[in-house]
């Protein structure tokens, strides 16, 4: 029997929604090495208590990717006796070798036990006496093994985690809803269950992995071909450019300035170095995740990973350690890269970063423990740093308390300030301002988040220099945000922080003007905050970019992808086909012109006529 994409886990706060969709649209356009992501280690988070369940351990993986972890560390254990690839630590021996000399099936957990007596065949071993281990059947019928500090079932592979992210795709498929998603495989070989907490010996020979049916690359491929973006498609996009990454739309376009660009005599344009945006995975290719190889562990060192090149891109390959430190309560002291000389990205070089391990404090009450982990992640991300989650949560794994999991994935958001952008931003509401004309500014108040406003308040804009990712300009004067952008500087132009190290340098760099013109302390807020460029005056809840006149991509061109969810899906876990209501909004349309734009309230959020 399969698993499947299985979780009662949302992100059911319209904020956070709101939060998460605007960040990964406003990121959009950047290579995917200099996009932050959170990601999790699956042995701290589904198997830290030591049992690797089926059933636990795809609610686990489901959870996790329900709350927005998008980057997966997984570790593999290769079994000789068995020919396959399992979570488990320790080699459970094949079924064929076991006998059962009681079975009791029971859901009280491992304190019931029945007797198993391992009897290994000569091909295994020629002279060793039956070996004795326990086992339990769980409440979903599987039989969990007991080796020495693991329990284990036998059918937690790699078609299990295969099954889990075919369906978390396939439920998440609109484009209000798809996210890249990252794999990392750490390679092991399994211990013997005699003695299962001594070290695998080598593997070599004909004991390693040989078919195909056994090698990780050419399973994983096999499973999730229809959404893997491999080693081989890098490899043909980077070499023309022209008929790859900039034959699709504009918008889907990777950022040029975040890559090195090579052009022959004949104008044909290659990269070495660069890599496609979300955008132009998610939405051109229709593809959804990347797979790398992590640590490979010595006793597989005969393991030719070149043949999995196909679907895994070799050790390292999208994975750049940075190593960061912090104070008891969470305040980054080390491994941020911010460089305040830099205007370039090779001055300030993110590609890939991630941090080793996130720092948790010891001793600390549980409120205290998760607001000193909120703020070391916080800080990391602003850095430019993808963090890595690698720590049991107060000793439950996500598929027993997946809360404290979702407070970490949601304080990866490098944008918004707690509880922005707020509903209660709604203008005036006459005619002349409609309630909806919501738009976003930088406060220095809040060390450099954002917050949602009323587009006809004052303010400066937040210019970019060129296309510079990290230099900025302030405009001259303030103004209502229809005109913000004409005061930029020549040479600038109203622009958005598109990454957590982008909106830093926005930051630091408004610290440095003088107090007149900006100070984080003033209780002028025209003094403290900045307009950016980005907003929700054509529809609430849709955040653009492109000035007053930007449109809501979910309502201007429903052909164009699949856009039949409505917003709050995310929220409420499903999906409302539309089709009726669409219609309805299409006829209506020219007559609502010359109407007060009328709302429509679905499940607390807000939208003109229903994005389509």
């Amino acid at each position: 029997m399969s698993v499947s994409y299985d979780t009662d886990a949302t992100l059911d706060d319209a904020t956070w929604v709101a939060v998460l969709l605007s960040e990964r649209d406003v990121a959009g356009q950047i290579p995917i090495n200099f996009v932050t992501n959170p990601g999790v280690s699956l042995s701290s988070a589904c198997f830290g208590s030591g049992l690797y369940a089926r059933e636990n351990g795809a609610e686990c993986i489901s959870n996790l990717l329900a709350v927005g972890f998008r980057r997966l560390v997984l570790d593999l254990y290769w079994s000789v006796e068995r020919r396959t690839w399992t979570f488990c630590p320790v080699t459970i021996p094949a079924r064929a070798d076991v006998m059962v000399s009681e079975v009791t099936t029971t859901t009280e957990g491992p304190s019931a036990t029945s007797t198993l007596t391992s009897i290994r065949s000569a091909s295994t071993t020629t002279d060793a006496e039956p070996g004795t281990i326990t086992g339990y059947s769980d409440s979903h019928g599987d039989t969990v093994y007991e080796l020495g500090p693991y329990r284990c079932t036998d059918n937690l592979d790699i078609v299990s985690l295969s099954e889990v992210l075919v369906g978390y795709f396939e439920d998440t498929k609109s484009d209000l809803l798809v996210y890249t998603n990252f794999l990392v495989l750490n390679l092991h070989v399994a211990a013997s269950d005699s003695t299962p907490t001594k070290p695998a010996a080598a593997v070599t020979g004909a004991d390693l992995p040989r078919s195909r049916s056994e090698r990780v690359g050419a399973l994983l491929n096999d499973y999730l071909r229809d959404y893997l973006y491999s080693p081989a498609q890098l490899a043909e996009d980077r070499s023309n450019l022209n008929e790859s990454w900039y034959e699709v739309e504009e918008s889907y376009m990777p950022i040029t300035e975040y890559y090195t660009i090579h052009e022959d005599e004949t104008g044909q344009q290659s990269t070495p170095d660069g890599w496609p945006s979300a955008k132009y995975i998610q939405l051109a290719k229709s593809d959804r995740i990347l797979i790398e190889y992590g640590s490979v562990d010595p006793q597989l060192a005969d393991y030719d990973l070149t043949e999995d090149e196909d679907a895994i891109f070799p050790p390292g390959y999208m994975n750049s350690a940075i190593k960061v430190s912090a104070t008891s309560d969470g305040n980054l002291t080390s491994g941020c890269v911010y460089n305040p000389e830099a205007t370039a990205v090779s001055q300030a070089n993110t590609s890939w970063a991630v941090s080793s391990q996130i720092p948790v404090p010891e001793g600390l009450s549980v409120d205290s423990t998760m607001g000193s982990i909120t703020n070391v992640i916080s800080d990391i991300t602003a850095c430019g740093i993808s963090p890595m989650l690698n720590t049991t949560l107060f000793g439950k794994t996500a598929d027993d308390d997946v809360s404290h999991y979702r407070n970490v994935s949601l304080s990866t958001g490098w944008a918004w300030a707690v509880g922005e952008p707020a509903g209660a931003a709604t203008g005036g509401g006459t005619s002349d301002q409609p309630e909806f004309n919501r738009c976003a500014i930088m406060d220095l108040s809040l060390q450099g988040h954002w917050r949602a406003t009323n587009c006809s308040e004052e303010r400066r804009a937040a210019c970019r220099v060129g296309n510079s990712p990290f230099s900025w300009a302030l405009s001259n004067y303030t103004v209502e945000f229809d005109d913000v952008g004409n005061g930029c500087p020549s040479g600038s132009s109203f622009a958005v922080p598109r990454t957590g190290l982008e909106n830093h340098y926005l930051y630091e760099y408004l610290l440095t003007q003088d107090q007149s013109v900006i100070d984080p302390a003033s209780t002028n807020l025209s003094r403290r905050e900045v307009y950016i460029n980005f907003n929700s005056m054509d529809i609430t809840s849709c955040w653009v970019s492109g000035g007053p006149g930007a449109t809501c991509p979910y309502a201007a061109n429903p052909q164009q992808l699949e856009r039949k969810t409505v917003l709050v899906a995310v929220v409420a876990g499903i999906v409302i086909l539309i089709l009726t209501a669409l219609t309805i909004f299409v006829k209506c349309n020219a007559n609502r012109r010359n109407s007060r734009r009328r709302k429509r309230v679905i499940e607390g959020w807000e939208y003109e006529g229903v994005p389509s």
